[in-house]
């Protein structure tokens, strides 16, 4: 009851308190009197990002996913009602800290909250403090690119992007010349293949003892950046009762650019072994390794991009249009299950199995009044499978996919 209390009591506070705004500043932004080099000693502001998200499903096994997944889409089902749904959860709450030291050096510290825990329940988004070169918490996690995201109603985001959070020690600097930095990390290690079901009964989830490790360089360029960023990670697992580990490792490329109207042009391209807990739309499948004929598990190897171009037609009126790709394939697996489409399942032994996503996206975005944004988008996905093995001494070689359809809209207000 208690926790309830203070929750309502940061929710309504600001509204109360709107008086204290200042010009361009969040919600609820309030600065102490005494101040270091004319700059508030400490200031402190709290704000939210209220998003309204409908989306309408034409076809395509994608009804229950509330972002538009292509990794989600049963290539064995037949399903195609249509799907009509609206919430708001990815509504946002974020409060900021800012203290300045005696020596004019700046401590900042974030922490944001989302409604994406379930049923509506909060989640936690970021949590750090960042001071000098260091940063310390959750937040993007530094494989990724954090100053890119195309401007889309679904929240999934493109096949192959990188957008994970994840507790991290981040240290960054730049070199001689400023438009050049870079940054190493260490972040929490993500397990990633105990929910493969396919090879549940054989594998066990172990304690991990190594956090993952990543370094990334970028340089500034006219309206953008260019960012070249690496991972390597030492995953552990047992299989059949024997403790071992496997390496996954992987590359990313990344940049933007942006003209004087607005326009820009982003792109991503990653692959790797092993990096499949941070790629969208495959993270959390259970994909990083598999059990091979050789009674071992081996890194999966992924890859795939995106890209997207934004154009302002007017200042208020833009438009968006989204591609991307991912592929990911196991080789000499030991075993693994499909279902046909009469909901049998087959167990295939010693065989591999090919996957691969597409997904498009084109939408238009209209901003009536400032910190107001609406927009309506047309989402397509494809997700395509092959294999080959043998089922009761019968060798095989066979493909199957599927497309999905979905119409989203939403209404967005920052403040």
């Amino acid at each position: 009851m208690k926790a309830t209390r203070i929750f309502y009591f940061i929710l309504f506070t600001p509204f109360l308190l709107l008086s204290q705004n200042f010009n361009n500043d969040r919600l609820l932004t309030v600065r102490s009197k005494d101040s270091i080099n004319n700059k508030a000693r400490i200031t402190g502001s709290l704000g939210t990002n209220i998003k309204l998200n409908g989306y309408y499903d034409l076809f395509g096994g994608l009804q229950d996913s509330e972002t538009f997944n292509v990794g989600n889409i049963n290539v064995f089902g037949t399903d195609d009602s249509d799907s009509f749904k609206m919430d708001l959860y990815q509504t946002q709450i974020k409060m900021e800290g800012l203290f300045v030291q005696k020596n004019g050096k700046d401590i900042k510290a974030v922490v944001e909250f989302d409604f994406w825990g379930g049923n509506g329940h909060m989640r936690l988004r970021k949590a750090f403090v960042e001071t000098g070169h260091w940063q310390i918490g959750q937040n993007w996690n530094n494989f990724g690119d954090e100053d890119l995201w195309p401007n889309i109603m679904e929240w999934e985001g493109p096949p192959s992007g990188i957008w994970v959070r994840s507790p991290h020690i981040k240290y960054f600097n730049n070199f001689k010349n400023e438009k050049w930095s870079y940054s190493i990390s260490i972040e929490a290690p993500i397990i990633n293949y105990i929910s493969f079901e396919e090879i549940e009964p054989l594998v066990e989830e172990a304690y991990q003892v190594t956090p993952d490790l990543t370094f990334a360089v970028s340089k500034k360029i006219n309206g953008g950046h260019l960012r070249f960023s690496s991972i390597l990670r030492n995953i552990r697992y047992e299989l059949d009762s024997n403790l071992d580990n496997f390496i996954g490792y992987g590359f990313s490329f990344s940049g933007m650019y942006a003209t004087e109207r607005k326009n820009n042009f982003q792109f991503q391209l990653v692959g790797g072994k092993g990096i499949t807990a941070y790629m969208t739309s495959i993270a959390g499948l259970g994909y990083d390794g598999y059990p091979t004929v050789n009674n071992q598990i081996d890194a999966t190897p992924a890859g795939g991009g995106w890209l997207s171009y934004e154009y302002f037609f007017t200042p208020k009126l833009h438009s968006n249009i989204v591609f991307g790709y991912t592929y990911y394939d196991f080789k000499n697996m030991e075993r693994f299950l499909l279902t046909d489409n009469d909901e049998i399942p087959e167990l295939i032994v010693e065989g591999d199995l090919f996957n691969s996503h597409y997904y498009g996206i084109f939408n238009i975005m209209y901003e009536p009044f400032e910190r107001v944004t609406v927009g309506l988008e047309l989402d397509y996905g494809v997700k395509s499978i092959k294999w080959n093995g043998t089922i009761n001494n019968n060798t095989i070689d066979d493909n199957q996919g599927r497309d999905a359809m979905r119409i989203s809209f939403g209404f967005m207000f920052y403040i």
